[in-house]
This record gives C-alpha cells, sequence and structure tokens, in this order.
C-alpha cells in the first residue's frame, strides 16, 4: 500500500508543465490562441474577398473582430502569467541558434498579439466606436475623435496583424520539421 501510495504521488501533475513536456494548461492556451487567431485572419479574409456580404456580416456577428481582440489579450496575458509560473519546470529550447531563435520568435509572438490587441481598442475607442459583442457594450468609445490615437494604430495594426500571420506560417512549418526529425532519432 505504501508502494502503490508513493508511486502515484511521483505521477506527474497533467495541469503543469515538466521538463519533458508542457501541461494542459500551457497546451489549452496554445491552442486556443491559435484557433482565435486563425479565426480574426479568416473573417479578415472573408472581408476581403467577398465584401460585405449576408456572410461576412454573419461572420462579424458570430466572431467581432474587436471582441476576439480583446479576448487574445486578456488569453495572452493569463499565458504570460501562466509561463511565469512555470518557467522553471518547463521545457526549455535548445541552447543552439534554433532554439534561441524558437526562443526570439515565441517573445516576438506574446508582444505582438499585446501590442496588435492594444492598437485595435485604442483605434475603437479614439474613433468614437463602442466596443459591442453580443449586445454588450465592453467597451466605450470616446465622445469625440483622437486622430492623434487613431494615426499610430491605424498605421500600425494591420502591417503589425500581417507580421503575425507571417511568423505563424513560419512557427507551423517549423514545428512540422521539428516532429519529422524527432521522429528520425
Amino acid at each position: 500500500m505504501l508502494k502503490a501510495v508513493s508511486n502515484s504521488a511521483a505521477l506527474p501533475n497533467t495541469w503543469r508543465d515538466t521538463p519533458f513536456r508542457y501541461g494542459l494548461v500551457s497546451r489549452s492556451f496554445h491552442w486556443l490562441t491559435a484557433l482565435l487567431v486563425l479565426t480574426q485572419f479568416f473573417v479578415v479574409a472573408m472581408w476581403r474577398v467577398l465584401g460585405e456580404t449576408s456572410v461576412t456580416l454573419m461572420l462579424s456577428r458570430l466572431a467581432p473582430h474587436g471582441a476576439i481582440g480583446l479576448l487574445l489579450m486578456v488569453i495572452t496575458l493569463g499565458r504570460l502569467l501562466w509561463w511565469y509560473s512555470q518557467r522553471h519546470q518547463r521545457p526549455q529550447p535548445p541552447k543552439t541558434l534554433r532554439g534561441q531563435l524558437a526562443r526570439i520568435v515565441h517573445g516576438t509572438f506574446y508582444a505582438l498579439l499585446m501590442l496588435i490587441a492594444s492598437l485595435g481598442l485604442i483605434r475603437h475607442y479614439a474613433g468614437g466606436w463602442p466596443l459591442k459583442a453580443y449586445g454588450w457594450e465592453l467597451i466605450p468609445g470616446a465622445e469625440n475623435d483622437i486622430p492623434a490615437l487613431m494615426l499610430p494604430a491605424d498605421l500600425l495594426h494591420s502591417p503589425l496583424s500581417w507580421l503575425l500571420l507571417l511568423l505563424v506560417a513560419g512557427h507551423i512549418v517549423m514545428a512540422i520539421i521539428g516532429g519529422r526529425s524527432r521522429k528520425n532519432f
């Protein structure tokens, strides 16, 4: 009986990260972020391809761009807090050039997710538009337009978003290549 208790106590907690594997919380944050980012790009791409149609209006009601952006900001803050709490036990990238690039790209992901969402919120507020989702006003708009805030937000929100998409594509390619190389060993 004592042996069974000590063995069960030694089992890794699947919620937390270990040096060998990301835990359930980290993986959930990762895939939720991926789903929301890809949803944002899908809806924007549909608007660019189709213009204003019943399909794009429905997509915008199901996945309001501003509300999803705000949710991404909140999730990214949660990811950062979780990363900080797990930083000593999570898998570490190898101390190679590839590992250092992975660290830099992941840091860039966090920075871009926060910056893009912040710029979107600033643009919404400064344009006088309240941020609404599913009939709820999440953030009020300014009483008057604020051009000094609108200009940088307008200039940077979209290009940084496309940079994020480019990095996501590279991340996917590297994950596939990394998965194949691990299978060969």
